[in-house]
């Protein structure tokens, strides 16, 4: 049987496009997966992506996270936000885009959660011993009151237009509880223009995924039972949550023992002391680890009852863990 010379163009065309796809898929299959680790920000960090780009990527994750770092880290002397710290007060000081970006979101946030999370309460953290101040055996609460003054919102001012901050009043600033998630988008915007579709990037907990792991295989990360450290109490699937940031803050590891007393890393701006809350940890999933990070922060200092309110109003991807008749079980916001 003859076969026309159209009919055998077209089954050229379409083997040729099966090979194709074939070839991309197998391709995409063999990327094998690569994984960097390293430590940072008094952390460490991981990312796993699959590409065949032929750039420094570990060099390069290193150094993003690191820019970030030498900006916003108190424990590093000449760090922008160690000098602004030092400057005298109404003293306009130019800084980064990134660290404007960053002060900026969070006087929003402090402004949207009435001053659950506010990081002009730097001053307290280091009188409790989690700043860069040396760590004193007890803590005498008497002498908290000169470290209140000034502590707010409008505590300090900024100039988008010309990349500038000041502080207004006398606060110690402290970017500990957000520095990390911008990070993460960061390092998330650089694969993104790599076009690397495949990643996950976790820093000190913050994590960020974008696609799957695999063609045939979902990202699934986990949500830290408190009893059992390494035994997730709810797993998270790409297949269900796509290109998201999962932050989590949470009493039961960074804490500190004190006159007998446990006391939590987290301040409440509110009360000026360290958290007493009957949760364990809070996790919030937003589009930016920027936002899942200080939002996690602000609904932990707000409490069960009146973090999920305000994440139901608005419209936050919560997770309260806490414990009930002896074992850990969680409630979500109506969102998640």
């Amino acid at each position: 049987m003859k076969i026309s010379k159209l009919t055998s163009y077209y089954v050229i065309t379409f083997l040729s496009l099966v090979l194709l796809s074939l070839v991309t898929f197998f391709t995409y299959e063999k990327n094998s997966l690569q994984t960097f680790i390293g430590d940072i920000m008094g952390t460490t960090y991981k990312v796993i992506l699959s590409t065949s780009s032929k750039e420094n990527i570990n060099q390069n994750i290193f150094q993003i996270f690191n820019s970030v770092n030498k900006e916003m880290s108190t424990y590093i002397p000449s760090s922008s936000i160690s000098k602004l710290n030092r400057t005298t007060l109404n003293e306009w000081m130019e800084v980064s885009s990134d660290f404007i970006k960053v002060a900026n979101f969070s006087q929003e946030v402090c402004f949207l959660t009435q001053g659950a999370f506010d990081i002009s309460v730097g001053n307290i953290v280091n009188f409790y011993g989690f700043g860069p101040d040396k760590f004193r055996d007890s803590v005498d609460t008497s002498k908290i009151e000169k470290h209140k003054q000034g502590i707010g919102c409008n505590s300090f001012e900024l100039n988008l237009k010309n990349n500038q901050i000041r502080r207004v009043r006398d606060v110690y600033l402290d970017m500990s509880g957000i520095a990390k998630g911008y990070a993460v988008d960061l390092l998330s915007d650089y694969l993104d223009r790599l076009s690397i579709n495949s990643y996950l990037i976790e820093l000190g907990g913050e994590i960020k995924f974008r696609g799957n792991k695999s063609s045939s295989e979902p990202w699934i990360i986990g949500i830290e039972n408190p009893a059992l450290i390494h035994s997730p109490i709810l797993t998270i699937s790409s297949n269900d949550q796509k290109n998201i940031a999962l932050a989590t803050s949470g009493e039961y590891r960074n804490f500190r023992k004190q006159d007998g007393l446990i006391i939590s890393h987290t301040i409440d701006p509110r009360t000026f002391r360290p958290l007493k809350r009957q949760h364990s940890s809070v996790s919030v999933i937003a589009d930016k680890a920027l936002e899942a990070d200080a939002l996690a922060t602000a609904l932990n200092v707000m409490g069960f009852e009146e973090g999920l309110k305000f994440a139901n109003t608005n419209q936050i991807k919560v997770i309260y863990i806490f414990k009930e008749e002896g074992s850990y079980t969680f409630q979500a916001s109506i969102w998640f």
